[in-house]
């Protein structure tokens, strides 16, 4: 049995898993984008309730998978919830952009602690304020400097589109509302 691994994470995906499960996908520190199962986490007094939700941040705990990505969430403890995303839908538009397009981006369980702590800033700043066309085009732009393969002379996003093959859904719903 391997040991298992910690890390903070920033918590962008979850979705029913079955009956009681859930699916997170978290962007670590340390690991990048880390997928876990939480088995039974929808169940009343799981320990686990109440501490997974769209960008909590979060100390986490996981056994490593030996066959696959998907790893065994064990434990979860909220560090911050950023409350204020949720008083926007344009605010929590842009952060599920910010967190599909690193995704997207990059490949599972890298180290990426330059692209988290990107997320965070990014995060916080939605906290208190809504987005707009500069910041989401700063960000991309930031995401691609951390990767490596900025180009002054194209668009973030066409730059992006050339690492991914595919923009994030939330793309068009995102300049749409910012227009």
């Amino acid at each position: 049995m391997s040991q298992p691994l910690q890390d903070e994470g920033v918590l962008f995906h979850l979705r029913r898993q079955g009956e009681t499960s859930l699916l997170a996908v978290w962007l670590t520190r340390r690991h990048g984008v880390v997928r876990t199962l939480a088995r039974g986490a929808a169940k009343p007094g799981s320990p686990l309730k109440g501490h997974l939700d769209l960008f909590h941040e979060c100390e986490i705990t996981w056994e490593p998978s030996r066959r696959g990505t998907l790893h065994h969430l064990k434990e979860a403890r909220v560090k911050e919830t950023h409350s204020g995303l949720r008083q926007s839908y344009s605010r929590l538009l842009a952060a599920t952009y910010f967190a599909q397009t690193i995704e997207q981006s990059t490949e599972p369980d890298s180290d990426l602690g330059s692209l988290h702590s990107l997320l965070r800033l990014a995060l916080a700043w939605l906290e208190n304020k809504d987005p707009h066309r500069k910041l989401v085009e700063r960000f991309e732009r930031a995401v691609l400097k951390q990767l490596g393969a900025d180009d002054p002379r194209r668009s973030p996003r066409s730059l992006l589109d050339d690492l991914s093959h595919r923009r994030p859904k939330t793309h068009a719903a995102l300049l749409k509302i910012l227009q």
